[in-house]
């Protein structure tokens, strides 16, 4: 689906490099400040930007001319990495570390009106949902061929709207909006819904343009698959920020039940 990688290809891994340097940049203040940072979240960041660098690498981009290749490419950008750069809490590393101005511009870009319109769930599942739509059920596919810079466009954009639905999901950062378990149990499902519902149609009715009957079969079957068992993950993800969000209050009532005089007769 897309061009032969060129020095366009290598430049794209500039994206990953750079949130990697910055990433570490944050967590050597906090070294330096003796405070602790959970290794999990240093884990998680090193994991999503490998996942970034190895789908942008020259190597699989120029596989992406097959479906499969395609999809397998999508899965780590779209889904994989950002689960996973969602987990390593950026916004709440660069809330810790950046000076005072640039901390409270970043802190008025997350309390603003568009971006609590952003992150409200009737916007990101029909973004997410309308832009795979896009890709594989229109003529927007065939533009990536011709277009170096459509290319790059359209994948930021995806990128950018996975980052989106993780960060909305597992709610690691501060955010304008936090989802209860429930409402994020409920976009979830209706996600993975979509994303079924558009395997089985590229399966069931291979569009022109994406490349041979069977390779789209592949790539639809990996979709399928592959977008479950990540989703799964996700809903491991939110269950467990359920549980951990769940234990602090029950610590927090048990403090307060202890703390209470007892009453005297």
């Amino acid at each position: 689906m897309t061009h032969p990688p060129g020095a366009g290809a290598w430049l794209a891994l500039l994206l990953p490099a750079t949130a990697a340097a910055l990433y570490l940049a944050g967590w050597g203040v906090l070294r330096r400040r003796r405070t602790a940072w959970p290794r999990t979240r240093l884990l998680a960041a090193a994991g999503g930007l490998t996942v970034a660098a190895a789908a942008l690498s020259p190597p699989l981009v120029a596989g992406t001319g097959e479906f499969p290749w395609h999809v397998a490419q999508h899965l780590a950008l779209v889904m994989l990495a950002p689960l996973l750069l969602a987990c390593s809490a950026p916004v709440t590393l660069a809330l810790r570390t950046l000076p005072r101005r640039p901390r409270r511009g970043l802190l008025r870009v997350l309390h603003s009106a568009p971006l609590r319109v952003l992150t409200a769930p009737a916007v990101v599942v029909p973004l997410e949902l309308g832009s795979l739509a896009a890709l594989y059920l229109t003529p927007l596919s065939g533009l990536l061929h011709a277009s170096p810079l459509a290319h790059v466009l359209v994948h930021e954009h995806m990128v950018l709207t996975g980052c989106l639905v993780s960060w909305l999901l597992i709610g690691a950062d501060p955010m304008p909006r936090r989802l209860s378990t429930p409402a994020r149990a409920a976009v979830l499902v209706l996600l993975s819904a979509g994303h079924g519902v558009l395997a089985k149609l590229l399966y069931a009715h291979p569009p022109a343009g994406l490349g041979a009957a069977d390779e789209v079969r592949a790539g639809a079957e990996l979709l399928y698959y592959g977008g479950d068992a990540i989703e799964l993950v996700l809903a491991v993800a939110v269950m467990a920020e359920w549980y951990r969000r769940t234990g602090r209050r029950l610590r927090a009532e048990q403090r307060r039940a202890l703390s209470a005089p007892v009453p005297t007769r």
